[in-house]
């Protein structure tokens, strides 16, 4: 009887400290680590969303670009402060990759990050460069498949949804291509509208801007819908192939064992952050789309976006020390 006691008191206590914590959050600056660096879509979202929640909680936000190692530099300082609410994460699909990719790494996505909610999603686009004689999807094909290993497409190296995502493409579509690594995305894509590399998959916000210069052509977008801003241009799997569907999905995380009143209030405070107009606006002009599934159902993602991710590393083989 004294241990039952005891036990329902110490349950009473844990559920009024918690109370007391989110009455009291936050009590000093927030920190949103992003894992890239600055002037990318995860960095613009992030200082987006910095603004807003500076304005409604009354503390100081700041975003601290922490890149490289595919993101793990960044997800290791996350998993370093307390799970106080005080310092989230801006993750996107990849880091769903880095398990597969790397012998060992010191996180493991469905584990550690407790997802508050949504932010949004970025679309790859398959370009061409203008020098390339194909217009279309259904000519890309029969060219790769009349010239196997012969079609080059650029990346911003290893393991990047650049590199992930035409590997997913040849292999649906029983092609050889021969990958062109580079350090960054920039180089990756001047080099293909410079015609030096025939095809390259990159994010839509970067594509939008050459596309409309005439400077590439867009073939197709990754997605399972069509973009606002290409309205034009087919998906994948309306010019013939199916199973390509390669997104990011952007999301704001927590570390996992964060108290629930605090993931609660910041799980409020995001989704009215990215209902407000002034957030649609910035995503359509960014070339980005919005996030269709509600935090709850958005919070539920983690074990599938770790299996998309790992099965698309499997068919690109690509593998890190």
């Amino acid at each position: 009887m004294i241990r039952t006691t005891r036990r329902v008191v110490a349950a009473a206590l844990a559920i009024l400290c918690a109370a007391v914590c989110a009455q009291d959050f936050p009590n000093k600056p927030i920190r949103i680590i992003v894992p890239t660096s600055v002037a990318t879509t995860s960095d613009l979202t992030a200082r987006f969303v910095a603004e807003e929640m500076a304005r409604e909680f009354g503390v100081n936000v700041v975003v601290d670009n922490r890149a490289g190692a595919n993101g793990i530099v960044g997800i290791t300082q996350f998993l370093a402060a307390p799970p106080d609410g005080h310092t989230l994460l801006v993750t996107y699909s990849g880091l769903y990759a880095n398990p597969a990719l790397y012998k060992s790494v010191p996180y493991d996505p469905v584990r550690d990050f407790r997802i508050l909610a949504g932010l949004n999603q970025v679309l790859l686009a398959l370009v061409a460069a203008p020098t390339f004689n194909v217009a279309s999807v259904r000519q890309l094909i029969d060219y790769a498949k009349e010239r196997p290993g012969e079609v080059t497409y650029a990346s911003a190296g290893a393991g990047s949804s650049t590199h992930l995502g035409p590997e997913l493409l040849a292999s649906r579509a029983g092609i050889r291509l021969r990958h062109v690594s580079y350090k960054g995305g920039a180089q990756a894509i001047a080099d293909t509208a410079g015609g030096h590399v025939q095809i390259a998959m990159t994010a839509l916000p970067t594509a939008l801007p050459l596309v409309a210069g005439g400077k590439l052509k867009a073939l197709a977008v990754t997605g399972s819908f069509r973009s606002g801003v290409m309205p034009d241009v087919p998906t994948l799997a309306e010019a013939g192939i199916g199973g390509a569907e390669i997104t990011s999905k952007q999301a704001m995380v927590a570390p996992a064992g964060i108290p629930e009143a605090i993931a609660a209030r910041l799980t409020a405070s995001l989704s009215r952050i990215v209902r407000t107009p002034q957030y649609a606006r910035m995503l359509e002009a960014s070339g980005v789309e919005k996030e269709p599934l509600a935090p709850e159902a958005y919070s539920k993602i983690g074990a599938e976006e770790l299996r998309r991710w790992t099965e698309m590393v499997r068919l690109s083989g690509a593998k890190f020390d």
